[in-house]
């Protein structure tokens, strides 16, 4: 089963954060999970697209000509909502079952569920390739990052509930650092999993570490920006992009959970075309809460900063280490554009995998919350992502963070920039 500590210090090697104790479950023990149907009036489409950038080597590749290759899936509103609409909630499972080595990766990883995923008992409201939504303006744009050791998918009722209010949600499969990629040809690229070399001392280790967490962030930036550099050639190609001419690349986000915080957020440091950044529970502690960079570069775009809470008792580090993480995340968050939110969520069993749909999957086992509480989690954070992009990229009023009527006695709403 995955791991509910898949948060970015996982990479670096600094802290887990720790896992709400949860209560007795009186979920049934064969009861089989669902993705709730979204919320929004419109059906959701998907087409997946094999990307390969050619100005990066593919560092991991027996051949030394291979490029770095992604998939990307687009995830889009149709004007049709089916009551009864099914799609696969993981594309490829069928082939990964078939490969052992990436069969013991996948079922470890959704354990009991696993089967049901192969047969489409648990399953999307995607069709692949619907017809997308006409409307008088273009749809703006989400670029998703997922995070370390999982896989866009399991963000699906995330995803899902953004469409259906009419984002376009392009999600990012980082091969390598992504659980498993599955390729339309059949080939399927398991993640890469490096250790630091024995005997080193403990400052060694973590130069090594802190080298790694830089190379990590960087790459991860870097498909960031070129999948945005190839929508926007996409997009004006009707012949090869199912969606060309109706994305609306003046209206850009980009969003990430744990390492893919960190992703975007270094996108967002380097690329003025991204409008707005979402930053889901991707702090970095005792170090910082954003990407540092010998390069100086700081956040160009508004930002929403979203954590579950964490208990500093939850927290590694000495507490001279912690003090000078939380004056060194004030000072971050301080220095960021106007129009920026840090947002912690309080509530029953919130915790890191909140944010995906894994405590939904595991619902009343294996220590996760039930799924009553799983879904009002779901919500809190679906309603504090719609309220931050739909101010920034849909000019509307967003009164849970401005401090409206609408404020949510669990979320503690900070704004920010200067």
């Amino acid at each position: 089963m995955k791991s509910r500590h898949i948060s970015y210090a996982s990479i670096i090697g600094l802290i887990a954060w720790g896992c709400a104790a949860f209560g007795q479950s009186t979920q049934p023990a064969d009861a089989l999970p669902k993705i709730p149907v979204p919320s929004g009036p419109f059906g959701i489409g998907r087409v997946g697209y094999d990307w390969v950038d050619p100005s990066r080597p593919d560092q991991y590749s027996s051949d030394p000509k291979a490029r770095r290759e992604l998939m990307v899936y687009f995830w889009y509103p149709t004007s049709q909502k089916p009551e009864d609409a099914k799609g696969a909630y993981l594309p490829g499972a069928q082939r990964m079952e078939t490969l052992p080595e990436i069969q013991n990766l996948v079922s470890r990883e959704f354990g009991r569920n696993w089967a049901a995923i192969i047969s489409g008992a648990i399953f999307s409201h995607a069709l692949e390739r619907a017809p997308i939504l006409r409307t008088a303006r273009r749809l703006p744009v989400v670029i998703f990052s997922h995070g370390l050791g999982g896989t866009g998918f399991n963000y699906t009722c995330l995803i899902e509930d953004l469409v259906s209010r009419g984002y376009v949600v392009a999600s990012i499969e980082h091969t390598y650092t992504a659980l498993a990629v599955w390729f339309p040809d059949g080939r399927v690229a398991p993640r890469h999993i490096e250790t630091p070399p024995t005997g080193l001392s403990s400052e060694e280790r973590f130069k090594w570490t802190m080298a790694r967490n830089t190379e990590v962030i960087s790459e991860g930036a870097a498909d960031v920006g070129f999948v945005l550099d190839h929508i926007r050639e996409a997009n004006g190609n009707a012949k090869q992009f199912l969606l060309a001419g109706r994305l609306d690349l003046n209206r850009v986000a980009v969003m990430g959970h744990s390492a893919g915080a960190e992703f975007a957020a270094r996108a967002c440091q380097l690329d003025r075309r991204i409008n707005a950044c979402v930053d889901l529970d991707g702090g970095m502690p005792p170090v910082a809460a954003l990407p540092e960079f010998p390069d100086g570069a700081t956040q160009k775009q508004p930002l929403l900063f979203l954590e579950a809470y964490h208990p500093e008792s939850k927290i590694a580090g000495t507490p001279a280490e912690l003090a000078a993480f939380f004056k060194k995340k004030d000072e971050q968050l301080q220095a960021l554009r106007p129009g920026s939110y840090a947002v912690v969520l309080k509530s029953e069993g919130i915790a890191h995998p909140s944010f995906d749909d894994m405590p939904l999957l595991f619902a009343g086992r294996d220590g996760f919350p039930e799924t009553s509480v799983d879904l009002h989690n779901l919500d809190l954070i679906e309603r504090c992502v719609r309220e931050f992009l739909g101010k920034d990229l849909k000019q509307e009023k967003a009164p849970l963070l401005d401090g409206g009527d609408a404020g949510i006695p669990e979320a503690t709403v900070k704004r920010y920039g200067r």
